[in-house]
């Protein structure tokens, strides 16, 4: 790369730095001449490592804003709740996602306060996917529920050893908790366990 290219990045750099600030982009907006990678390739070589940093700054540059502070923060009931999570679960089991799916089926959503969710889930892989699924979820919903300020906890629930039954030993001693009268009838017919 020769000097004056170098001092051509440079200067290319400089300047989408300085478009950053807001009495610029107060000018950019009324040029309508967003900075785009075309016409930084004319500048900058495709294949030196400014030009990253340019491509970069330029992506970043374009990327589209939003205020988070202005969003609305409506009011809503866990039913309101429950109504969209259902709606978004059946959406992405048609796009093919049947496996976030039927995590979201398998417990319901709790609503802390207003503005916090909880959610639970059997391990860690399911957390996983969940925390994966969320940038989608969050906008969904807050959207939805026009409550723009929406957290969602992912939280693992320990289930209990008991929970499983596998041999049928330890499904009649289950049953048998249910009803005890059930080893009676067990003497009667001369059964074993």
């Amino acid at each position: 790369m020769t000097v004056q290219e170098k001092e051509d990045a440079v200067k290319v750099i400089n300047r989408v730095e300085t478009e950053t600030n807001t009495d610029f982009q107060e000018n950019i907006s009324e040029k309508k001449e967003p900075l785009q990678e075309e016409n930084i390739k004319h500048e900058v070589s495709g294949f030196s490592l400014s030009s990253i940093a340019v491509k970069k700054a330029a992506k970043k540059n374009n990327r589209p804003r939003d205020k988070k502070e202005n969003l609305p923060k409506d009011s809503f009931d866990k039913k309101s709740l429950l109504k969209f999570w259902n709606e978004y679960s059946e959406y992405i089991k048609v796009e093919g996602k049947q496996n976030i799916s039927s995590i979201m089926k398998m417990n319901h959503p709790d609503l802390i306060s207003q503005s916090t969710i909880s959610f639970d889930v059997a391990n860690e892989m399911n957390k996983v996917e969940m925390t994966r699924e969320m940038k989608y979820l969050i906008p969904f919903i807050s959207e939805k529920l026009n409550h723009f300020g929406i957290k969602i906890e992912i939280v693992i629930k320990k289930r209990n050893q008991e929970d499983s039954i596998y041999s049928p030993q330890e499904k009649y001693q289950y049953l048998l908790k249910i009803n005890p009268s059930l080893d009676k009838l067990r003497k009667k017919f001369d059964l074993d366990f």
